[in-house]
């Protein structure tokens, strides 16, 4: 009677276990489903973003000229043309002979708009990509401003 007792329960924890790995299983296969739809929906996404001519560029505009207020000018400007300038300083070199467009992102579509918007040569687009500064481009403004638009334009 023990041994037919011990039986059942033997028998019942491996239906029980049998149970659990069908729902585990089940759970597995339905997420893996759902994990490469959501995939194919953020690709799709992705597709229709970077298509849109007028998604905002976030760049910061750091002086590397050694004049006062080149900055801000090149700033204004910049926001003038529907860029998100989200910081504004100094460079760490005050002795940038020409002005430089830095990628950050890896979006040289983005650094470029920006050196057309500015008036600098494509050949002055580098990439140094970092993603920890949560920025597009990067403007280093260098003593041949008062070539740029930004300078031009506003003696105009």
């Amino acid at each position: 009677m023990k041994n037919n007792l011990f039986n059942y329960l033997l028998n019942g924890l491996i239906i029980l276990f049998l149970i659990i790995v069908a729902y585990f299983g089940f759970n597995l296969v339905n997420n893996s489903l759902k994990s490469e739809k959501e995939i194919k929906e953020i690709t799709d996404t992705s597709k229709t973003l970077t298509s849109q001519p007028n998604l905002t560029i976030q760049l910061e505009v750091q002086n590397g000229s050694g004049e006062n207020g080149i900055a801000v000018r090149f700033t204004d400007y910049l926001r003038k043309n529907n860029m998100d300038v989200v910081e504004i300083g100094n460079y760490k070199s005050q002795d940038v002979a020409k002005t430089l467009v830095i990628d950050r992102s890896g979006d040289n579509i983005k650094a470029r708009k920006v050196a057309q918007i500015l008036g600098v040569s494509e050949r002055s687009i580098i990439q140094q990509i970092n993603n920890s500064l949560y920025l597009d481009v990067t403007v280093v403004i260098g003593k041949d401003f008062k070539e740029l638009k930004p300078f031009l334009e506003k003696k105009k």
